[in-house]
């Protein structure tokens, strides 16, 4: 479904993974289309949590 953000314009998928370091939230991983044909997965929330694993562990550093 298209979702109108004031921020990110009209997208018709997206994907949020938090990035959570030491137990606190201080980000997020953000997958957007603006394509109506794309469709995010399994495979692109799998990306997106990775990464913002990864990020979590080069903040606690």
């Amino acid at each position: 479904a298209k979702e109108d953000n004031p921020l990110l314009g009209s997208l018709y998928s997206q994907i949020i993974a938090p990035i959570i370091a030491e137990g606190d939230p201080i980000g997020a991983v953000i997958l957007a289309s603006k394509d109506e044909g794309n469709k995010m997965g399994d495979l692109e929330l799998k990306l997106a949590e990775t990464a913002a694993s990864f990020l979590a562990k080069q903040m606690e550093q």
